[in-house]
């Protein structure tokens, strides 16, 4: 994606690197923070979201901070709560990650209902209470079938070179159900890859080499979204939800896992804003865009609402493997590995993580559970 600033666009580079800094955070629903100007560096900043799975649910709280210096801040010491229509209320606990990451907010073992109505409330420890307003778990809709297909991505280069770009993308099948009024997608995706860390030959008693799972967002600037009132039911939507470079991820096993999230009008809506503020169609003469709340009021100051957003929604995930030489001959990678010795330097390998994988974002030696 190209973005061309003008003068009146000057606003936007805090919006977006906002945006995209809390993309990069995201778990299973990506925060978004729409920030104007560093007057905003105090409000709350609310995502997350509970599904019909069973979770870990997650909610993130931070505050915007300085957005010209990208220092965001993790607010911690919040009593996060769910409620429902039937008197249920579920705690989420504060999560500190062992890896340095930022603590977050989670629930495990709890499952949403159809068509039961959650609330979550928020205590900070300085007294202010937020409350998302009621939204409904909705019935699920199901994937038919997921897949990954090779393209070359073809760019012109400023001095008149042509340069092409081995990607892969997923893509996914849903038939639209007979009852579509009122029920709405959005799918994303991300992969899971396998990693191995190179022989250990350098030490005198060589040390176990560990092979790691990664995992990587692939669908930030894809946010495909359906109103199924829009088709007939019966019928077959065919949707890009995320896309890859193939590199040194495809050397191995690697998997693209897709998420379709049946949700509310309110999310349905919110998420159209999300995606009209990170892929600009207007003119230059367009009125930057204004800050989009979410569905988070703060009842202390009403005035003063979060942003971001808490979803409420029935997920159905569909998963597909591929590896090197799948996606057919134009999509073969170099036959040199990634990981190599390198003997000017300790340890004596090309890269710090094919000695030590963990060090790779995103990684664990822990095989999910899913994994065939």
């Amino acid at each position: 994606m190209v973005v061309k600033f003008h003068s009146m666009n000057i606003k936007l580079i805090p919006v977006l690197y906002t945006v995209v800094t809390i993309l990069a955070l995201a778990n299973c629903v990506r925060e978004t923070d729409f920030l104007s100007s560093n007057e905003d560096r105090n409000v709350l900043v609310v995502s997350g979201g509970f599904s019909d799975g069973a979770g870990p649910h997650v909610v993130r709280l931070t505050r915007p901070g300085d957005s010209n210096q990208q220092a965001f801040e993790v607010v911690t010491g919040a009593e996060v709560v769910l409620s429902d229509d039937q008197g249920n209320t579920y705690t989420f606990q504060e999560v500190t990650p062992a890896d340095g990451k930022p603590p977050f907010y989670q629930l495990s073992g709890v499952q949403g209902i159809a068509g039961r109505i959650y609330t979550l409330d928020i205590q900070l420890p300085g007294g202010e209470h937020y409350r998302s307003r009621p939204e409904t778990m909705p019935v699920q809709v199901k994937i038919d079938s997921v897949g990954v297909q090779g393209e070359l991505f073809i760019t012109n280069e400023s001095n008149g070179a042509i340069s092409k770009e081995q990607r892969a993308f997923a893509y996914a099948y849903t038939t639209v159900p007979d009852q579509a009024s009122g029920r709405y997608l959005r799918w994303d995706a991300e992969v899971v890859f396998i990693f191995n860390e190179i022989f250990k030959k350098y030490y005198p008693i060589p040390p176990p080499s560990y092979q790691c799972f990664v995992t990587n967002r692939i669908s930030d600037q894809l946010i495909e979204m359906a109103d199924l009132s829009d088709f007939q039911p019966g019928t077959s939507l065919y949707n890009r939800v995320g896309k890859r470079k193939i590199d040194f991820a495809f050397e191995h096993r690697i998997c693209f896992v897709v998420y379709l999230r049946t949700i509310g009008r309110d999310a349905y809506e919110y998420w159209k804003k999300i995606d009209q503020l990170i892929s600009p169609t207007g003119t230059i003469f367009d009125t930057p865009p204004a800050r989009d709340f979410g569905n988070v009021d703060n009842l202390s100051d009403p005035g003063n609402p979060a942003l971001g957003y808490f979803e409420i929604s029935a997920v159905d995930t569909g998963r597909v493997y591929t590896l090197n030489g799948l996606l057919g001959d134009e999509f073969i990678l170099n036959t040199v590995p990634y990981c190599q010795y390198e003997y000017t330097h300790w340890p004596p390998v090309n890269h710090p993580e094919c000695d030590n994988c963990l060090l790779l974002p995103s990684s664990s030696l822990e095989i999910p559970d899913w994994w065939q």
